[in-house]
């Protein structure tokens, strides 16, 4: 037998380790399976390998996880609306925004809200009225639904990178000024925020895109944005200083004169009276010469059209103490104190208050350092305008009102630039917009220039007060006369009272009474008096009728100038310089010299050549209206007012004496537009208006547009008006009737 030392049983073994190693009895093989045991030993060892491989990786991967930071909760928002609950725009009755102005390193503000009792009120702007519902709702609408976009960053110290810095509060470093945002804030009923944003610069390259967050998050995010919103103090008020319509003046007065402040004494004084009874009448200037003046129908036209037009630009609050007739109010004057500081406020104003006549206390009158304005209207309301100082603070100032100085020491020439001061409240604009825009007026025509240079002009206080006086009304309607019965009709009624004597009743037959009726010798003047008492019957309701009309207009008139007197009780206001100078007239602005002629010319020029343009005028409007008549859907009345029905309207139609309101656009045969409202309608009453309009008018019902062809016997006729309308000229009017009253 062999033993393990024989020859025989000896083998080779390159690897005498690796053959020792697994010589030996190992516990650990011995428990494998019977596979593992016939696997060549060199694979054992790699697969060693890559177990320890595998096994290192999960390990690995299970300390990656369990050492993984949490997610970003903020990332969750992207995508989301910063005020999902907020919904109804109607909702808002408070709108706040802030802002800050780098360059005077002071913050603004601009609030507006409802109070208790349903007004809208400016706080930023001595709760001055707002007309505010509409653009409330319309801003708030605009700001609902805005979402976060992507998030740029969750660090507040890259606040003012993207320009998110909180305008509202109470410190800012020297580094964040030019950082510092835009906060719009809506509040609802109980003063709880609807909405807050904090917007800050626009993104490169992007048109809507802005960096915004909530004030009282740190995170920044991108959010598209298209705000409805304006800063601007008179996008929020009814800016119509007056509401006055220039059709409805009828009186103009200017009371040109100077006072000597320091003596309270007027040193010159020039009083130019203008009037018309109608619309459609010609001005009329007193103490004219008319041989050798004509009145400046251009520079009268341009001043009415002024009054009308007369828009607030700023306001400032007056000191209590003084009643819109004038008066002291002793209960809001405790002394003389305070009845110097209310002097002192006017004197700085550019007015002054002086005793009435023969030292009257009692009654005591107003001076106004640039003269004064008095326009009447046909309702009788009297319109005093008191024209003060000039107005020379800033932009910001003349809107806010907020200037701790006396305007009359504030330079001008420092002020400059700060009239955009109130523009940095509601723009969100960056400075390459505002570069563009720059870049824009600077392309703009010499024209456009010389208006804005106009429109620059500093503006102008005034004080403003309203009277009513009836006699504006037009006459007093005339009680008609009730037409004396004949005697001979009296007298035949009194005999058939009494009756026929019984014998001939008993003899008259029912054919012989027939007849005798027939042969009634006082039925043509039963006849008469019978047409003349109906007629005074009917003028006597219509005189009534006048009577009650102009009754209700004297209480209407006197309720609306009290109504006025209190809303301007309160203010000084600021005008714009341009139209000052509009209302700021003498006498000879408004007179031309007569053009001086030779008879012969004279004659020629007013004769022969108004009579011929006159009968070149007519034969063009009988030849349009007789061709005109036979189109399709034109209708001819009795008159000869043709009219075309372009939409019908509703209701009821207005009476001679109602009062309309129109849009309309007045041609000449040519196509030459010669007046028109515009966008606004105008108001005023169905006969104090040319003819043409007086019938048609009272064919029309609310809502209706017509196109009327007014020949010019129910136009202006012969005479004409103004540079426009010629003599005998054919009128064409686009007449929509919103309403009547």
């Amino acid at each position: 037998m062999a033993t393990a030392t024989d020859p025989k049983h000896k083998q080779e073994n390159p690897n005498p380790k690796q053959g020792s190693r697994f010589a030996q009895s190992d516990p650990v093989i011995e428990t494998l399976p019977p596979l593992w045991k016939r696997i060549d030993p060199e694979l054992k060892t790699t697969g060693g390998f890559i177990l320890a491989a595998v096994v290192s990786l999960a390990i690995t991967g299970a300390l990656a996880i369990a050492n993984r930071p949490a997610p970003i909760k903020e990332f969750g928002k992207v995508g989301q609306e910063f005020y999902p609950d907020f919904a109804d725009p109607t909702r808002a009755v408070s709108l706040e925004v802030y802002a800050f102005d780098k360059d005077e390193v002071k913050p603004l503000d601009f609030r507006v809200k409802r109070l208790d009792n349903g007004r809208w009120v400016i706080p930023s702007h001595h709760d001055y009225p707002a007309d505010a519902e509409d653009q409330l709702a319309k801003t708030a609408a605009s700001i609902i639904g805005i979402k976060r976009g992507a998030m740029v960053t969750r660090w507040e110290a890259d606040h003012s990178r993207y320009g998110v810095v909180n305008p509202k509060q109470d410190a800012l470093n020297v580094d964040e000024v030019e950082g510092v945002g835009k906060r719009i804030m809506l509040r609802g009923e109980s003063y709880n925020v609807l909405a807050d944003y904090i917007i800050g610069n626009k993104v490169d390259g992007s048109a809507d895109e802005y960096y915004v967050r909530h004030p009282e998050e740190d995170e920044v995010y991108i959010a598209k944005l298209d705000i409805d919103l304006s800063t601007k103090f008179t996008d929020w008020i009814e800016t119509d200083l007056l509401d006055v319509d220039s059709w409805d003046v009828r009186e103009v007065v200017a009371n040109n004169y100077s006072f000597d402040e320091l003596k309270g004494q007027i040193t010159s004084r020039e009083v130019t009276v203008l009037s018309r009874k109608t619309s459609s009448d010609d001005w009329k200037l007193d103490g004219l010469n008319e041989e050798t003046e004509d009145v400046n129908k251009d520079a009268v036209r341009d001043m009415v059209n002024a009054i009308g037009d007369l828009k607030i630009a700023g306001v400032r609050p007056k000191q209590k103490g003084l009643t819109p007739e004038l008066q002291l109010d002793r209960e809001a004057l405790s002394g003389q104190k305070d009845v110097d500081r209310l002097q002192a406020d006017l004197l700085a104003r550019g007015f002054l208050l002086q005793p009435g006549e023969n030292g009257d206390q009692k009654n005591l009158k107003l001076l106004a350092r640039e003269g004064e304005l008095t326009t009447a209207t046909e309702d009788g309301l009297v319109y005093q305008l008191h024209f003060g100082r000039v107005f020379t603070g800033s932009q910001e100032e003349l809107e806010t009102g907020f200037s701790s100085k006396d305007d009359s020491e504030t330079d001008t020439s420092d002020k400059a630039n700060s009239g955009d001061a109130e523009s940095q409240v509601a723009s969100v604009s960056t400075a390459e917009d505002d570069e563009a825009k720059a870049s824009d007026v600077a392309k703009s025509s010499d024209e456009s220039e010389k208006v804005k240079a106009d429109t620059n002009k500093p503006g102008r206080y005034v004080f403003v007060r309203v009277d009513f006086n009836e006699k504006h009304l037009g006459e007093e309607p005339i009680k008609p006369t009730e037409p004396e019965k004949p005697t001979e009709l009296i007298e035949a009624e009194a005999a058939k009272e009494q009756g026929p004597k019984p014998d001939a009743a008993d003899n008259e037959t029912s054919d012989e009474a027939v007849e005798a009726e027939k042969e009634d010798p006082l039925a043509d003047v039963r006849k008469e008096y019978d047409e003349a008492k109906q007629k005074y019957d009917d003028d006597l309701k219509d005189y009534e009728s006048q009577v009650a009309d102009r009754n209700k207009k004297i209480a209407d008139g006197r309720e609306k100038a009290e109504e006025l007197n209190r809303r301007f009780a309160d203010w000084y206001y600021v005008i714009p310089g341009d139209s000052f100078d509009k209302l700021k007239f003498a006498r000879a602005d408004l007179v031309k010299e007569k053009e001086k002629k030779d008879e012969e010319t004279e004659s020629d020029s007013n004769g022969v050549a108004e009579d011929k343009a006159a009968a070149t005028n007519q034969a063009a409007a009988d030849k349009f209206l007789a061709e005109n008549k036979e189109k399709s859907g034109v209708i001819t009345t009795d008159s000869g007012l043709q009219y075309e029905v372009i939409k019908e309207g509703e209701g009821e139609s207005p009476q001679a004496t109602s009062r309309v309101k129109v849009k309309y656009k007045g041609t000449l045969l040519d196509g030459t537009v010669f007046d028109e409202s515009g966008d606004e309608a105008v108001e005023f009453g169905v006969d104090q208006v040319i003819k043409g309009w007086t019938e048609a008018l009272q064919l029309m019902k609310p809502g209706a547009k017509w196109k009327l062809y007014i020949p010019p016997a129910l136009a202006y006729g012969e005479r004409g008006s103004g540079n426009k309308i010629g003599p005998n000229s054919l009128l064409t009017f686009e007449v929509e009737l919103v309403s009547f009253e």
